[in-house]
C-alpha cells in the first residue's frame, strides 16, 4: 500500500450489483483488486473488504461477522436500509465506513475505500456521519466518507 494502491475484495449476495461495483473497481488504477476472495483466513491482511447489503439481515450479519473476525480486513459497508439498531451492530462489528446505496457513486465508494486503508485502529472512519444523521429520510442521508 506504500506506492497508494489498495487491495480490496467485493462480498455480497446480489450478482448484479456485486458485478457493477467489481466494474467499477477494476477500472481505478490504484485499486488491486481480487475478484474471487480466498477463504477469509488467506485473505491478505490490511485488504478492504467492500460488503453489499440491501439491509442487515442475518445472511447480511452472518458476512460481516465473518469479514471483521480478528480484524484483518476493515470493512465498507455499502447498503439500501439501516435502522438505528442496526447501525448500532454494524458498529459493534468494526465497520469502517457507510455508504447509502443510492448515493454511491464510483468516487465515493473509491474515497471511502482508500479512506478505510488509510485509517489505522479500530474506530469507524465513516459511520459517524451516519450517526449524526439517522433521524433523517434515508433519501435525504449522508453522503458517506
Amino acid at each position: 500500500m506504500s506506492d497508494g494502491r489498495v487491495t480490496v475484495t467485493v462480498h455480497g449476495p446480489d450478482p448484479v450489483f456485486r458485478a457493477g461495483v467489481v466494474r467499477h473497481l477494476q477500472q481505478e488504477t490504484s485499486i488491486d483488486l481480487i475478484e474471487r476472495p480466498r477463504p477469509f483466513a488467506d485473505e491478505p491482511r490490511g485488504a478492504v473488504a467492500v460488503m453489499l447489503a440491501e439491509r442487515l439481515d442475518e445472511r447480511a450479519g452472518t458476512e460481516l461477522r465473518r469479514l471483521v473476525r480478528g480484524g484483518r480486513q476493515p470493512v465498507v459497508l455499502v447498503t439500501g436500509e439501516l435502522r438505528e439498531a442496526d447501525l448500532m451492530v454494524v458498529m459493534e462489528y468494526g465497520v469502517r465506513a457507510v455508504l447509502w446505496q443510492h448515493r454511491t457513486t464510483p468516487r465515493r465508494l473509491l474515497r471511502a475505500v482508500h479512506r478505510v486503508a488509510r485509517t489505522r485502529g479500530p474506530g469507524p472512519c465513516g459511520v459517524t456521519a451516519v450517526l449524526d444523521r439517522l433521524d433523517q429520510d434515508p433519501h435525504d442521508g449522508p453522503e458517506g466518507p
